[in-house]
Parts: structure tokens; C-alpha cells; sequence
């Protein structure tokens, strides 16, 4: 058969094909080192981009929640506070104190919490530097998205290990990034 006369005529063909159908060892590590090199070139300015993202990303969602807080409170006609902690924040109506008493800035049982916000890996919040002026960690609006306990700009502080960015608050409620 033509078949069998190929296999058999050409038997060094066959073998240099069998020898030719992988790859070698050398020509595996090569590969690796090849991308080994890459990885390392790449990595560092990736994981630094990655870091400030998250730092960005953190401090765009605090100044939106903070904006949602003034709105909520004129929505609810009620105080919103917004307790800090330095790797999360918390938002919760204050409506009393649980007895017909006025708003104590505290989440009593019958108040509703709007969220618990976690901070990204990496990034916190600087409750060390807050000083707000009646509770150090918290600040609130009232039923005009008006800050009625900060008197001059307040800093909030958010800081990863590399970078740091401030959020001001003035005492008409003006929220900016620096």
C-alpha cells in the first residue's frame, strides 16, 4: 500500500518530526524568564497606580456620601450623623434620644443607620486629626444640610502608606477635596 510505503521509505522524516512535536526545557525556562523579567518590570508602577486609585476612589465616596448626608437630612428634616472611624465610616439619622429627648449625637435603637461604609484595603481615615468641635469623630447636619456645630473649615483627613488627601467641610456645608 502507498501508506505502508511512505512510513517505510521515509523513516528518518517520521523520526525528525517525533523530535520536532514539543518544547525542550531550555526553551521553557527561557519563557518563564522572559516573563519573570516583565512581571518585575511592570509590578511596581502597577501596584502604585493601584494604591493611589483606591486612595482616589475612597475619598470621591466619602465627599458623595457626605454630600448624601446633607440631602438626607433636608429630605428627612432631621440631623444625620456621620460617625468616623479609620477604616470605616458610619451614617445614621439622629432623631432623639429615644424618648422624646433632643438629638444626642448617638445611634439609639429606634434610629435608622443609612450605611456602614468600609474603607479599602490600605487606605484610612485619619480619626487622630479630626477635631470637630462638639464629638471629635462625628459630625452632622441638620434639616438644612447646614453643619450647625463647625465654625471654621474642618479637615478630614484620608491617608494609604504612600499618599495622603484631605476632605474640608466649612460651616455652610461646603464639602471639597484637597
Amino acid at each position: 500500500m502507498w501508506h505502508n510505503y511512505c512510513i517505510e521509505s521515509a523513516p528518518e522524516e517520521i523520526q525528525m518530526t517525533r523530535k520536532n512535536s514539543g518544547i525542550t526545557a531550555l526553551e521553557l525556562a527561557t519563557t518563564i524568564a522572559i516573563v519573570a523579567v516583565i512581571a518585575a518590570l511592570i509590578m511596581p508602577p502597577y501596584l502604585k497606580w493601584n494604591r493611589a486609585r483606591r486612595l482616589e476612589g475612597a475619598v470621591i465616596n466619602l465627599t458623595t456620601d457626605l454630600e448624601m448626608a446633607k440631602m438626607r437630612a433636608i429630605r428627612e428634616n432631621s440631623f444625620v450623623v456621620v460617625e468616623f472611624n479609620t477604616d470605616r465610616y458610619t451614617m445614621f439619622l439622629d432623631t432623639g434620644d429615644g424618648m422624646g429627648g433632643l438629638p444626642n449625637w448617638n445611634q439609639d435603637a429606634d434610629e435608622q443607620q443609612i450605611f456602614n461604609r468600609k474603607m479599602p484595603t490600605g487606605v484610612q481615615i485619619d480619626t487622630g486629626n479630626l477635631s470637630f468641635p462638639v464629638v471629635n469623630v462625628k459630625t452632622r447636619f441638620n434639616s438644612r444640610g447646614i453643619p450647625p456645630d463647625i465654625l471654621a473649615p474642618e479637615i478630614i483627613p484620608v491617608a494609604n502608606a504612600a499618599n495622603g488627601r484631605q476632605i474640608t467641610i466649612n460651616r455652610l456645608g461646603f464639602i471639597d477635596i484637597q
